[in-house]
């Protein structure tokens, strides 16, 4: 997934101000962690720099979408 489309998707998810990302991993700010991790994406030369930041955004979307039903 392209930045933009990260950029859209948290865009219309409610953030809350800390969440859980696996046992042990808390982000307590969520802005903070949207956008370096969306810099990280947009900067990254290569693929293998690129997918911790994918892995920890789409967990990240994933338990948001799993909040909100």
């Amino acid at each position: 997934m392209k930045p933009e489309e990260y950029e859209e998707i948290f865009s219309h998810l409610k953030l809350p101000e800390e969440i859980k990302l696996w046992p042990g991993v808390y982000i307590r700010d969520m802005n903070k962690f949207i956008e370096s991790h969306l810099l990280n994406l947009k900067s990254a030369s290569s693929e293998r720099q690129k997918e911790q930041h994918i892995m920890r955004l789409d967990r990240l979307i994933e338990l948001l979408k799993n909040e909100e039903s």
